[in-house]
């Protein structure tokens, strides 16, 4: 009997949280995967914005950068409208107007035109992706999160693999076409599938599970009643309201592990077309679009495969290995850019690790907060995390020009940051332990 029960207990579930991946996550993947698209696809425009504006590397990182300053600055105000006035509308906003301003970019007459397009991007952008995780666990417990969220966040890599050809062939195609120049238009098909989704998404999904009508009764009761118990749960420890969630110690730890984390990795979104073409100098533009698509190809798989095998949602030991893994070959690929087959299996492995890191983190935030906190931590978490978006492009743009456009050298600012990231956590594993001794949980 148990046994019967039990097992139409697993039935529900499965068929539950099936028909929710359904119907949320492709929406959230590629809103996620076209957002991406908008921030990078600078890194290919930016020969063309070298020949029309003459611009420098450092110019260049500034302009890549400066996103994240808007970013920044609206990132924690954004979430904290998006729980009153709820996801769904939030959302659909961010997406609107994001890419209305990403196509405008094509536009702008001047170097200083593009920093304030970019700055104004990013205030456009700001609460998308911590918006996400609130509304991810609104529909799906603790338990299958870190494979829900793995399965989001592929997004990342995966704008890699469709931006590099696709920028590639937008580049060589579409180049002159109506009178614009190839980097023009990369801003145009950028931006106009933003608004296009986020209409799409006001009009097909609901902010809570209750609200749900393809679901049936049963599922929505199991559904709602998980949520809760899980939510009460998290609520018995976790910093109550938005201003406790901002001064919370581990929420501050935690915001600069994921600085790291990012300065670990946003230096591969912009300049992965510069490093493929140190490997291979000989590549033309359009090969360059492939090849720097093969490591976050790879990495999309890693992502995945990691967010279904990790078991326990608030273990820090899973990104710790990434970040092992990923300081070990962004240094193999410092030293081997003149041996192009090394050099290129250590930049995709180095991808691969960092990439998977950043999915694995979020897995400890949206196990430990709740309520109001929940949406203010994980946006403070996420916006200054997010600055190393600013902080590290300009770093390896500096580092580029001030050594006469070494690629190995650039390549300290990523060892760095992941060899501090892996410090950090290292450091609030250890504080936790020490806490858990010196006040052991009550048996039975």
């Amino acid at each position: 009997m148990e046994d019967a029960v039990r097992g139409a207990g697993d039935a529900l579930r499965a068929a539950t949280l099936r028909k929710a991946t359904r119907r949320v996550i492709p929406l959230l993947l590629l809103g996620y995967l076209v957002s991406y698209l908008d921030r990078i696809n600078i890194s290919f425009a930016k020969f063309g914005l070298e020949q029309s504006f003459g611009l420098s590397a450092t110019q260049y990182g500034l302009a890549a950068g400066i996103f994240f300053v808007g970013y920044v600055l609206a990132e924690v105000p954004s979430n904290i409208i998006m729980s009153r006035v709820g996801a769904r509308l939030w959302l659909s906003r961010i997406m609107v107007s994001w890419g209305i301003i990403a196509a405008l970019t094509a536009f702008v007459p001047n170097t200083g035109s593009l920093y304030a397009m970019r700055f104004v991007l990013g205030i456009a952008e700001a609460g998308f992706f911590p918006g996400i995780l609130v509304y991810l666990t609104r529909w799906f417990p603790n338990r299958d999160r870190t494979r829900i969220v793995s399965i989001v966040m592929v997004a990342i890599p995966l704008a890699g693999v469709v931006g590099g050809p696709l920028n590639g062939w937008i580049l060589t195609a579409f180049d002159g076409a109506l009178g614009l120049s190839g980097w023009q238009w990369l801003f145009i098909v950028g931006g106009v599938p933003a608004v296009l989704i986020g209409v799409v998404f006001f009009f097909s999904v609901t902010d809570h599970p209750h609200q749900a009508r393809w679901l049936t009764a049963e599922q929505r009761s199991w559904l709602v009643g998980t949520l809760a118990e899980e939510e009460a749960e998290r609520a018995a420890t976790a910093p109550a309201g938005h201003r406790a969630a901002l001064k919370n110690k581990k929420v501050l730890a935690l915001t600069a592990v994921y600085f790291l984390l990012q300065c670990g990795a946003y230096p591969l979104t912009y300049w992965m077309p510069s490093v493929m073409k140190d490997i291979g100098s000989s590549l033309t533009t359009l090969q360059i679009g492939w090849l720097s698509a093969v490591p976050f190809l790879l990495a999309s798989v890693c992502m995945y495969l990691a967010g279904r095998l990790v078991r326990d949602e608030r273990s820090s030991r899973p990104t710790m290995i990434a970040l092992g893994i990923s300081v070990v070959t962004f240094a193999l690929t410092a030293v081997s850019l003149g041996t192009p087959a090394l050099a290129f299996f250590a930049i995709t492995v180095a991808t691969m690790a960092a990439q998977a890191a950043k999915s694995l983190f979020w897995s400890i935030p949206t196990a430990f907060l709740a309520g109001a906190g929940a949406a203010s931590g994980i946006a403070l978490i996420n916006s200054l995390g997010n600055a190393a978006g600013f902080v590290s492009p300009f770093a390896v743009g500096w580092i580029q020009q001030a050594s006469g456009g070494n690629d190995g050298l650039s390549m300290t600012v990523m060892i760095l940051a992941n060899v501090l990231a892996m410090a950090v956590i290292g450091g609030v594993w250890l504080i936790a332990r020490r806490r858990r001794v010196a006040h052991p949980e009550p048996v039975g």
